[in-house]
């Protein structure tokens, strides 16, 4: 399996730099929705390698329980294919991202050009105020808000204590008046946070009821902790 994934490795970023180079046209006349298009591309190919070289296969679950208005999906995160899958499954996802990512070549570079919200992470109440900004303007446009709510990939076991739940997604329920929906997966299990190994199988990503406006800070943060962790060890 080891030679496998060093394969998809390489393949991978090979795939990753002709993307940009593929649409270029993005870059220079700074066009989100041709970025977006080229997005959805490459994670086509990431998901083909995944499949045809690592033997990793996905299912997604609760489809039905995404609202057609804007909403915030507020995922589990494990690995690098959550924030993959999702440009597949909504027309025009908008991650929030930290700003550092913008410093890898390429990837950095389209991140710049396509739909997303730039988070600075040390920027305390004025980086608050901006995530709801940009992510209200999104929002109106009718596009999905994705947003990672422990700030990072979380390996599988990882405790809620040592990985917290950010103050973000409760700012964005709280300020935006749009459904959270919250989403859990098992990613980890087949490509883990750290080390080249992955193990072939089938991701579960399942989109769980949504999250309607009205609840309290309090009641808020507990119900999304509690139905991501308790339904994620399930799976």
């Amino acid at each position: 399996m080891f030679l496998r994934s060093l394969l998809f490795t390489v393949l991978i970023n090979l795939w990753g730099a002709i993307i940009p180079i593929i649409y270029s046209p993005a870059f220079l006349t700074r066009n989100t929705k041709l970025a977006d298009h080229g997005a959805k591309v490459w994670s086509v190919g990431v998901l083909w390698l995944l499949k045809n070289i690592c033997g990793i296969e996905y299912e997604i679950r609760g489809l039905k329980k995404l609202p057609k208005e804007s909403c915030i999906i507020a995922s589990k995160h494990q690995s690098a294919w959550e924030t993959v899958v999702m440009h597949l499954i909504f027309r025009h996802p908008v991650y929030v991202y930290k700003k550092e990512l913008e410093k890898i070549p390429f990837y950095g570079w389209y991140l710049k050009v396509m739909s997303g919200i730039k988070l600075n992470r040390k920027g305390g109440a004025s980086a608050l105020k901006s995530l709801i900004k940009q992510a209200k303007n999104y929002l109106e446009k009718g596009q999905t808000v994705v947003l990672f709510p422990q700030g990072t990939r979380v390996p599988v076991g990882g405790l809620v204590e040592k990985y917290p739940y950010q103050a973000g997604i409760t700012a964005l329920y709280l300020a935006c008046g749009v459904p959270v929906i919250p989403a859990a997966l098992n990613s980890g299990k087949f490509w883990p946070k750290s080390g080249s190994g992955k193990k072939s199988g089938k991701i579960i990503l399942e989109f769980l009821d949504p999250i309607e406006p009205g609840l309290s800070k309090q009641e808020f943060n507990q119900r999304l902790e509690r139905e991501i962790e308790e339904r994620s060890d399930l799976l």
